[in-house]
């Protein structure tokens, strides 16, 4: 998205208006655009926030601010700071005719339109709107104004570009998106796209993945467990949950249809490599979107054949399908089938060091139905807890099951499709959301989290 915001202002001439509610981000946005621009002249003109506040609020450009007060600076991206407050309406229209006049390659920001027009008459008003908007593109001139009105209504028809910041409400959570409403000669696929103000910059969250997904080339790196917690093969999940999953607890995700199925079972695997390559054994009751055929393989490239064959086992419910050292048939009949469960689970604990189950509540429901899945699923929990493995629930409906899981549950993560964008956020324990991606860079999938603030 920042891409194209300089590609739209590397155009001679246009004008993108910035507007939204106080506190969206507006300021943020202005610098961080400054900040990527290249062989640009830029100036920044502020008639609202002080040298001093703005070096408070953006350390990041500490240096820059220094020069606009008139010190040295050994940062590069930004050439003038006017401080504009108590200026008039002439003084503000002096610079910028002589930055035209200048013909410099050049981008200029106003922060705020209000603010430079406060003691205006109507000729000034008048003035000062033609030095801005008008032969810019003569002038070798772009312009951002950065504008104190939510909506900014009677500058829409004189500027290139509109975009509104806003901040909203997730589950009781905050969640800041940036809404496209006007882009002159740029086609926009999506109209809202979030975005974090986290350490002062304005990061625009990554999109689930764009061009498919990378193989997986290498096995991803190991994080340890601890004495009292397991790992979900993320440093910054793990961070999340305040520590990894505590042993013996119950780990729910709570998903919603418009989820990626790869997008879960990227997330999935990611937690099931990580306990499989320090010794432990996963058995698998995956969702009904994927064979066990195809869970295997997705499995097979984190964590090898050998400890595929050894300590995974994935249930399938065809018994037409040839045998193989990870597939345990079942018949769909709850009885027999809790019998083979714990013949095989006790099987897999001799050779393991730890026991991890993941099970999918929708297809378990699909198969033995709620009446039967709710007394069998409180059987096995109540061992899991004793034991001390790490158990993990995927649901994305509303069952029985799920309610009493909830009731049982000792984490209770929700994972979120918006507009293209995956969220997680905690509910147990409370976190604000986050905004995630697969990093493959190293040759794996990691979990990358940018919490929204």
């Amino acid at each position: 998205m920042m891409n194209m915001f300089l590609e739209f202002l590397e155009v001679p001439g246009n004008v993108l208006l910035i507007q939204g509610a106080p506190g969206t981000g507006k300021t943020t946005l202005a610098f961080e655009i400054l900040n990527a621009i290249g062989d640009s002249h830029r100036v920044y003109a502020s008639s609202r926030v002080s040298p001093v506040k703005l070096r408070i609020q953006f350390p990041w450009i500490d240096e820059v601010i220094d020069s606009m007060s008139g010190r040295s600076s050994k940062a590069a991206w930004n050439d003038e700071f006017h401080d504009l407050r108590g200026s008039d309406t002439d003084s503000v229209f002096s610079k910028i005719v002589r930055l035209k006049q200048a013909k410099q390659k050049s981008i200029l920001v106003v922060d705020s339109w209000e603010g430079a027009l406060r003691n205006a008459t109507a000729e000034g008003r008048k003035m000062l709107e033609s030095a801005v908007m008008s032969e810019l593109d003569q002038t070798k001139v772009s312009v951002i104004l950065v504008s104190e009105a939510e909506r900014a209504d009677n500058l829409g028809y004189l500027v290139d570009g509109v975009v509104t910041l806003e901040q909203n409400e997730l589950d009781g959570r905050r969640i800041r998106s940036l809404g496209i409403d006007k882009l002159r000669g740029f086609r926009v696929q999506s109209q809202h796209f979030p975005f974090s103000l986290e350490k002062g910059r304005f990061t625009f969250l990554d999109e689930e993945y764009e061009n498919g997904l990378p193989a997986i080339v290498r096995s991803p790196e190991k994080i340890s467990h601890t004495a009292t917690h397991f790992s979900t093969g993320s440093r910054e999940l793990d961070q999340l949950l305040g520590g990894g999953v505590r042993k013996g607890s119950f780990f729910m995700i709570d998903t919603e249809s418009n989820v990626s199925p790869q997008s879960l079972r990227l997330l999935i695997n990611m937690i099931r490599s990580n306990f499989v390559s320090q010794g432990g054994a996963c058995f698998s009751i995956s969702t009904g979107t994927f064979s066990s055929e195809s869970s295997a393989e997705a499995l097979r490239p984190y964590i090898g054949d050998k400890a595929l064959a050894e300590r995974v086992r994935i249930v399938e419910f065809n018994s037409q399908l040839p045998s193989k050292p990870w597939r345990l048939k079942l018949r769909g009949q709850l009885m027999g089938d809790l019998a083979e469960f714990y013949r095989t689970w006790n099987a897999l604990k001799e050779m393991s060091t730890g026991m991890m189950l993941t099970m999918n509540f929708d297809k378990l429901v699909q198969v033995y139905g709620e009446e039967l899945t709710l007394p069998g699923f409180t059987e096995i929990g109540e061992g899991l807890r004793d034991e001390g493995a790490f158990s993990i629930a995927i649901s994305s409906r509303p069952t029985k099951v799920r309610d009493e899981f909830l009731r049982q549950a000792d984490y209770h993560v929700k994972v979120q499709s918006w507009n293209g964008h995956l969220l997680i956020y905690g509910v147990k324990p409370f976190t604000h959301i986050h905004g995630a991606t697969f990093n493959f860079d190293k040759g794996y999938p990691s979990l990358d989290l940018v919490e929204i603030v």
